[in-house]
């Protein structure tokens, strides 16, 4: 085994297909197939299991994934130490979250820390897909939320069932975001009565997605309005333009929001936790831990590691 084989595994682990990790590195997907199946042999082990749509990481892999990175992490701050006068060694970093502003901001804050060369990824998608991509190690975080209520909570018991562990970033009560404009932006207290004739905004979860994987923190997804999305610019476009309306953390950041959304708290027993996932068997790495920090900066929170 070569390290260079080590960075083609990772690669495609970040790209999650041949193609695409053969176009970033600039290689034919014969080269990077040769290099995958010859570690495979090698090891006797299976990396991937490989279907027309993509590349799927095994639990073996997941593992050889792990000291792979240690392993190619290790070699490039020696080439760091030791070959200054070369290009220095890239910070390889990689986050996917639910649709959260507060994340883009710390996102943004986080890259600002940097002063050598680097390799950032923020992913913002589907409940299930911030899950799928901790397990694979395509990213080191995953940011989501879930009900306050270890005893028969769905998705506590699914991210620890899944060998992840969750650090409580904050916790909070369901708040309504609106636009300023929204005939119910000046009240101090909603109920979900008073929302029944507007349109209720929901991000799309796909057709396996349970309905504890949705992201909004209220029960509206029984509302008789419904509109599906899949980002926060068009949540932004809907708010300001209509008079929808979604549930969320109430957290918003004054970098990204001025003034032309509002977020009023929900009369609601619920209590959610946004919390921090990655691998039990992985931990969290020292790039990991600074994103957390920044994290906690950005929003006012506190957060052991």
């Amino acid at each position: 085994m070569t390290i260079q084989q080590c960075r083609y595994i990772l690669a495609i682990a970040r790209a999650g297909s041949m193609n695409e990790a053969a176009k970033k590195l600039l290689v034919s997907q014969a080269s990077l197939s040769a290099a995958v199946r010859d570690v495979e042999l090698e090891f006797g082990i299976r990396i991937y299991d490989r279907s027309n749509k993509g590349v799927r990481v095994t639990k073996e892999g997941a593992e050889f994934i792990r000291y792979a990175r240690q392993l190619v992490a290790q070699v490039e701050a020696m080439n760091d130490r030791y070959h200054s006068e070369e290009k220095k060694a890239v910070r390889n970093f990689a986050v996917t979250s639910q649709h959260y502003d507060f994340v883009a901001e710390a996102f943004v804050s986080f890259m600002k820390k940097y002063r050598t060369d680097y390799n950032l990824t923020l992913k913002e998608t589907r409940t299930a897909q911030v899950i799928d991509d901790v397990l694979t190690l395509s990213s080191d975080l995953g940011i989501l939320a879930f009900m306050k209520n270890s005893a028969s909570n769905y998705m506590e018991r699914y991210i620890r069932r899944n060998g992840l562990e969750a650090k409580t970033l904050f916790e909070t009560k369901p708040h309504v975001f609106l636009g300023k404009q929204h005939p119910l932006a000046d009240r101090e207290l909603l109920k979900l009565s008073d929302l029944a004739e507007y349109p209720y905004v929901t991000y799309d979860q796909g057709e396996s997605g349970p309905v504890d994987f949705a992201e909004e923190l209220t029960e509206s997804r029984s509302a008789d309005k419904q509109v599906h999305i899949s980002d926060r610019a068009t949540l932004m476009n809907l708010l300001l333009s209509t008079d929808a309306y979604t549930v969320g953390t109430g957290m918003m950041t004054s970098a990204l929001n001025q003034g032309t959304v509002v977020s009023v708290p929900l009369e609601s027993w619920d209590v959610y936790v946004i919390a921090v996932i990655y691998r039990s068997d992985v931990g969290i790495s020292e790039e990991g831990a600074k994103f957390v920090r920044t994290l906690a900066e950005v929003t006012g929170s506190k957060i052991e590691l």
